[in-house]
């Protein structure tokens, strides 16, 4: 039997509401010549009994069960056990495009080895079919800028050279283990090509559940600061390799990298965080001394981005006071709350009520 085009990796955990639909969809697809390997990591409810299902009714499915070790751990295995060219990923609660696999192929075989296929992802599928998929040429810096570049679940990816290059997930990551991937894969794919492009099929050919409870990617960690920091510096050797010194291009990648800075610096103040204020110093003064932030303010410094920077640290700012407020001085928070709304219940109302204004929003009778 030879040996499959795709092999589609499918880490499964606690997810029985939406395995069907999801597995449904990658049966689904208008080219055939597919593998799914389905990962059970550990699921403690009927995911596992709907996985053996699913490959006893399709020879294309298959089942590894193994001991939870987190989703890296398990795409790792699905990949070790991978047989087809190409490797797709998939979450277990999202969906993919009928037309998926037949385009991405068609886009590879159209491009130049060193070509990576992408594809959109969203909320909801287009409504029109078939689509008329044709993929568009794209800088590093547009896809990342465009949220498109940070995920491995919209992606074609060599088999060959994932293994050529040993590349895994770190399974030490529990957050942007999808970031460290991708870029340590386009790194491989410049040290082998000595080029890089990026094919754009503009249509949204992923559907994912963003509101699922528990989701990883919604759920609030104070430790996502720490991880972001482990990747860091590959993501500056990747944009470094790719946009050299077109200062027009620096621009909008740091001013994005800047924004998450603040945004992590702010979320250590957030109400539900674990950290004491001790601890939270303690990240924050790690975080900024860093050689890989200190590399990132540099070129912040050397591509005159500091009119960004201000604004992103502006309203870092205000996030930082806000939350800060809310989790350490509580009880004045809630003090100064209750005397907004009795200020304004005491005197704002009565000045309308005086002066025979109807309340914001309404209509006198």
């Amino acid at each position: 039997m030879s040996s499959p085009l795709v092999s589609i990796i499918v880490p499964v955990y606690n997810v029985e509401a939406y395995l069907s639909r999801c597995l449904e969809s990658i049966a689904a697809q208008t080219f055939r010549d597919f593998e799914c390997i389905l990962v059970d990591d550990g699921s403690t409810d009927s995911s596992p009994a709907l996985c053996d299902e699913w490959a006893q009714r399709d020879p294309r499915f298959r089942v590894l069960h193994q001991k939870n070790g987190g989703i890296s751990a398990a795409r790792n295995s699905g990949m070790d056990a991978a047989q087809g060219q190409y490797l797709v990923f998939s979450d277990d609660d999202d969906t993919l495009h009928p037309q998926l696999l037949s385009s991405a192929l068609a886009a590879q075989a159209e491009s130049p080895p060193p070509a990576l296929v992408c594809w959109k992802y969203g909320p909801e599928f287009p409504v029109s079919l078939p689509l008329q998929l044709r993929p568009v040429p794209q800088s590093a810096d547009g896809l990342f800028l465009g949220s498109d570049f940070a995920n491995v679940w919209g992606k074609l990816w060599s088999r060959e050279l994932v293994n050529g290059f040993s590349i895994r997930f770190d399974e030490s990551l529990r957050w942007c283990e999808d970031l460290d991937f991708v870029t340590r894969y386009l790194l491989a794919l410049y040290q082998q090509n000595g080029a890089l492009t990026f094919l754009l099929i503009p249509h949204v050919l992923y559907r994912y559940e963003q509101q699922r409870p528990g989701n990883v990617t919604s759920r609030y960690s104070p430790d996502k600061l720490i991880y972001e920091q482990k990747t860091l510096p590959e993501v500056l050797n990747l944009f470094e390799t790719q946009l050299q010194q077109d200062a027009g291009r620096w621009g909008p990648f740091c001013q994005a990298q800047l924004f998450a800075l603040i945004g992590r610096l702010a979320d250590l103040y957030r109400l539900e965080t674990s950290l004491s204020p001790a601890r939270r110093r303690r990240a924050i003064r790690g975080y900024l001394a860093s050689p890989a932030t200190r590399r990132l303010l540099a070129l912040c410094g050397q591509y005159r981005v500091w009119p960004s920077m201000r604004f992103c640290a502006e309203h870092g700012l205000v996030r930082a006071v806000f939350f800060l407020a809310r989790n350490c001085y509580k009880p004045w928070y809630k003090a100064l709350v209750r005397i907004q709304l009795w200020i304004k219940n005491k005197f704002y109302w009565g000045f309308r009520a005086l002066r025979r204004l109807p309340p914001q929003g309404k209509e006198e009778p």
